[in-house]
């Protein structure tokens, strides 16, 4: 960070962060075993390294020990042992896992599918509570489409904020930690970063990891070809696996990031790991040269952090994300925040309480017709009862109809839908009902007004069969969609 560039500070949300580390080969040392807690955390794109961070101080406790006077680092009360507090507070850890090529050869992007891009896109955003009264972890994704007010003041996508801070000079992490904690108002305590290559060597040096997938996935863009049944995914393979979209969309990659950190918590907790000393050192090794963290992650704190989350387990973990409505805006697709969920999930984030009932546990959606504000219906023409034969056909569809009256021109020969800045999906929809219709932009419409026209026809609306209910009489609802390797099956007994 250039000198002089602001930081994260008091007043803010979230740590001061500053550039990590090259990579290169060194001896452990306790800072490298204290980063391996975040690191694997931030391979797997979360919590999974608590767990193993707690795991190596168990690990050290199989060892045979014998009385020796020495100096005990860590040892404050000289009673022999290492002091390690348990955490009584929450903490926010921001993860992010970006699709930087910086240090891979030509050969490895091609091995590893990442392509040729040459800037630093966070693909991956997640927020990690640790809850210690709880015992458990909060986890809230972020869609790398999500349209949000960058660091800089200006409207972007949220998985572009790293280049933004990079460009203004105050730095990607910092901006990245500042655009969400602005969005969210939920303050960040520290940030953890991992790459490609560092999620490849901490998989590789794990050795693997196993899962059940219910049917193939393949994507020839991101070198993934895995086959159905009890599989082993190494560092190449998993990598492909948290990053393919194509398959279906970005949220079933979310879901599948998702599933993959419930395994690796899962795996690392089991005992074959835990009582293997030196896989979890050769674990802290691969951590420590793939991780770039805050200032603020001292040994101390990551062992609090390991201690107090020693138990944890995939059940404990709740994933949520962002919830949303995809949209196109100038031309681009977005995903734009649902206003009223997204705030319950965020006040409970904030608050350190359970999320609301399934609030998050779904795609960022396109926008359906029970989404659609109640529309104004006005007649264009002289034709009497057009605009509430227009009415009819709405509600019959399952619109709703705020009013009906008399457009100021009634001798429109084409139907018009005015619509408000961020309407258009909305807009779309109701010309489904009026193919004929032109859509109008208008800055100053507060609402959406379908003004009918003399293209449509009286007799046809009043004909309209109304939309299928369901047993209650609700509108039947659109169908949830389901991702290729995204939830895990009753036989992944692996």
């Amino acid at each position: 960070m250039p000198p002089g560039a602001p930081v994260s500070g008091e007043g803010d949300f979230g740590p001061p962060v500053v550039g990590g580390r090259h990579r290169h080969r060194r001896k452990p040392s306790w800072r490298k075993i204290g980063l391996f807690t975040l690191v694997v955390l931030a391979a797997t794109t979360v919590v999974a390294t608590i767990t193993a961070a707690a795991l190596v101080w168990y690990g050290e406790q199989q060892i045979t020990q014998v009385e020796v006077e020495t100096q005990v680092p860590g040892d404050s009360d000289s009673d022999g042992s290492v002091d390690i507090p348990e955490l009584r507070d929450l903490r926010n850890v921001l993860v992010v896992g970006s699709d930087s090529r910086e240090g891979l050869s030509r050969q490895e992007r091609a091995e590893l599918g990442t392509g040729q891009f040459s800037g630093t896109r966070t693909d991956t955003i997640m927020l990690v509570q640790l809850d210690p009264k709880r015992r458990g972890a909060a986890m809230l994704s972020f869609p790398r489409d999500l349209l949000v007010e960058l660091c800089d003041g200006s409207q972007g996508r949220i998985n572009g904020a790293y280049e933004v801070g990079l460009a203004s000079g105050l730095g990607g992490p910092t901006c990245i930690v500042r655009t969400i904690s602005n969005l969210t108002g939920i303050p960040i305590h520290h940030y953890a970063h991992v790459d490609f290559g560092g999620f490849v060597e901490v998989v590789d040096t794990l050795g693997g990891v196993r899962m059940y997938l219910d049917e193939p996935i393949v994507d020839q863009d991101a070198h993934v070809d895995l086959p159905s049944g009890c599989v082993t995914l190494n560092g190449r393979q998993a990598l492909g696996f948290v990053r393919v979209r194509k398959i279906d969309d970005d949220f079933g990659r979310i879901a599948r990031q998702q599933r993959f950190i419930r395994e690796i918590v899962d795996q690392v907790s089991s005992a074959s790991v835990a009582l293997n000393v030196p896989k979890l050192f050769a674990l802290v090794d691969a951590g420590a040269e793939a991780v770039e963290t805050d200032p603020s992650l001292s040994l101390n704190v990551m062992r609090q952090i390991a201690f107090s989350f020693r138990d944890i387990s995939s059940d404990r973990i709740d994933a949520r994300t962002v919830p949303g409505f995809n949209r196109v805006i100038g031309g681009a697709a977005y995903v734009v925040a649902d206003p009223e969920p997204a705030e319950a999930l965020f006040d409970a984030f904030r608050k350190g309480i359970a999320a609301p009932k399934d609030v998050g546990k779904k795609a960022p959606k396109d926008v359906a017709v029970g989404d659609v504000p109640p529309v104004v219906v006005l007649n264009g023409t002289t034709t009497g009862g057009l605009a509430a034969a227009a009415a009819y056909a709405l509600e019959a569809q399952g619109f709703k109809v705020a009013g009906t009256g008399n457009a100021h021109d009634q001798q429109q020969e084409v139907t018009r839908i005015t619509y408000p800045a961020g309407r258009r999906e909305e807009a779309d929809l109701l010309r489904k009902l009026f193919p004929d219709a032109d859509l109008v932009l208008s800055e100053d419409a507060e609402g959406l007004a379908v003004e009918v026209g003399a293209d449509v026809d009286k007799e046809e609306l009043l004909a309209v069969e109304p939309r299928p209910t369901d047993p209650t009489g609700a509108p039947t609802p659109e169908p949830t969609p389901t991702y290729q390797g995204a939830t895990p099956s009753g036989k992944n007994d692996c």
